[in-house]
C-alpha cells in the first residue's frame, strides 16, 4: 500500500494550534502519516494566522515556501487554512494559483473532503459553524505531558483594534461536560499539565442556560484524578470574581497565574481600544 504522507505549518496562537491538532487527527483517521520533512508529504496544510500584519506576512511567506515542493519534493497538494484564508478568501484564490485548497477558521473536519478527493477549490465557510469537542478527532502535538483545551470559540467583545468576531463568530462556550470528558481522555493518554485556552476566557459561559461561569469548569476540571497542573490563558481581568480568584489563589491543581497585558493598567487606552 502507498504511503501517504501529510505535513504541517501551524501558525499563531495555541488556539490554531488546536485546530491544527484536530486536522492532523482527521488526516491519521484518513490514513495519513505525519511526517515532519516537508519534502516527504504528499499533502502539506499551513494553518495560518490573519490577526496582525506581520502575522499575515508570515502567513503568506510560508504558503509560498510550501509551494516550493511542489517542484522540489512530493507535494501534489497544498491546502491553506485558518484565520487568512476566513478574512481573504477571494483575494487569497486569486493570487495564490499555487494552492488547491481553501479551509476557514471553523473547517477543519472538511480536511478530511479534501483527502478522499473532488472536493471543491474553495470550502471556507461560516466562522461560526463549529467548536471542538470530546469527540472531535485530534493527535496532540505538543510537548509529552502537556495539552491545550479549547473551552470556547468566537468572541463577543467590539474591541476598536480586533477582527477576531469577524474571523471567528460569536462566542460559543462548550458545556462543562464536554470539557472534562476531554480532560479525563487526555490524562488516560498522559497528559499532566492542561491550559485552558479560548478568545475571552473570562466571558466562559455567559453564552450557555444555567448561569454557568469559568469558575464552574475551572473547579470540575482540576478535580479529574491524575491532572498535576492547570493553567488560564487569556483570561483578561474584566471580571474575576472571588470563587475564581479563591480557585486560582487556593487550589492545588489551579496555577495562580493571570496573564494580563500592560494595556489593562491604562484606563485611556482602554477606553480607546473600546473595551
Amino acid at each position: 500500500m502507498k504511503d501517504r504522507t501529510i505535513h504541517f505549518v501551524s501558525l499563531g496562537c495555541p488556539k490554531n494550534r488546536v485546530d491544527s491538532e484536530v486536522m492532523l487527527g482527521v488526516a491519521q483517521q484518513a490514513g495519513y502519516r505525519h511526517t515532519g520533512d516537508p519534502g516527504e508529504a504528499e499533502v502539506i496544510v499551513v494553518n495560518t494566522c490573519g490577526f496582525i500584519d506581520q502575522a499575515k506576512k508570515e502567513s503568506i511567506d510560508t504558503i509560498l515556501e510550501m509551494a516550493d515542493f511542489k517542484e522540489a519534493g512530493r507535494c501534489s497538494r497544498l491546502v491553506v487554512a485558518g484565520c487568512l484564508s476566513q478574512r481573504h478568501p477571494d483575494e487569497m484564490a486569486a493570487e495564490l494559483p499555487e494552492v488547491d485548497h481553501f479551509l476557514g477558521s471553523s473547517d477543519m473536519l472538511e480536511l478530511g473532503e479534501v483527502l478522499s478527493g473532488g472536493a471543491q477549490r474553495m470550502l471556507v465557510g461560516n466562522p461560526a459553524d463549529w467548536v471542538v469537542g470530546a469527540d472531535t478527532p485530534r493527535q496532540l502535538s505538543s510537548s509529552p505531558g502537556s495539552a491545550y483545551v479549547k473551552i470556547a470559540e468566537g468572541c463577543n467583545r467590539t474591541c476598536s483594534f480586533c477582527v477576531i468576531p469577524e474571523l471567528r463568530g460569536k462566542q460559543r462556550s462548550r458545556h462543562p461536560d464536554d470539557v472534562v470528558r476531554e480532560v479525563e481522555q487526555l490524562v488516560a493518554r498522559g497528559v499532566r499539565e492542561v491550559n485552558l485556552v479560548s478568545q475571552d476566557t473570562v466571558a466562559y459561559g455567559r453564552d450557555l442556560d444555567g448561569g454557568i461561569r469559568l469558575a464552574d469548569v475551572v473547579e470540575r476540571v482540576a478535580e479529574v484524578a491524575g491532572l498535576r497542573w492547570l493553567r488560564l490563558f487569556y483570561l483578561y481581568p474584566e471580571k474575576l470574581d472571588d470563587r475564581l480568584i479563591a480557585l486560582l489563589g487556593q487550589h492545588p491543581v489551579v496555577l495562580p497565574y493571570v496573564d494580563m497585558p500592560l494595556q489593562h493598567a491604562a484606563d485611556g487606552m482602554l477606553r480607546r481600544m473600546k473595551r
